[in-house]
């Protein structure tokens, strides 16, 4: 039932940050745009804060962390169609596998931005 809570929890943080950046009535196209390119510099500045050490700046993996950790190659087309947006927010601020979780160093508005970068790197 925690585990639940904490899904819903998650996705009303995905769902707030694609309200925030939602068309408001009368406002025309623009302001979607606006509020994604700052969702995604606010994700750039996260994901260079915390994420560079294993996933590399272009998202790679090739770094020297990675050769003990070995994280995924988040710029992989393939391996970005099959994560849900939902998923990757969980396994940051849950943890996955060596990735320590980050629900208690950064707020979830940081980790649904840094989500949003990811999604920029997609070769």
């Amino acid at each position: 039932m925690k585990r639940m809570k904490v899904v819903v929890s998650w996705l009303g943080v995905i769902v707030a940050s694609v309200g925030v950046s939602g068309v408001a009535p009368g406002s025309g196209a623009a302001a979607p745009q606006k509020g994604r390119a700052a969702r995604v510099e606010r994700g750039r500045a996260v994901y260079a804060d915390r994420c560079t050490r294993c996933h590399g700046a272009d998202g790679q993996g090739r770094t020297r962390m990675a050769e003990t950790v070995e994280p995924p190659d988040l710029s992989d087309p393939a391996w970005q169609r099959g994560r849900s947006d939902a998923r990757m927010i969980a396994s940051v601020a849950n943890g996955r596998g060596q990735m320590p979780a980050f629900k208690k160093r950064l707020t979830r508005q940081d980790i649904a931005a840094s989500i949003a970068y990811v999604r920029t790197l997609k070769r």
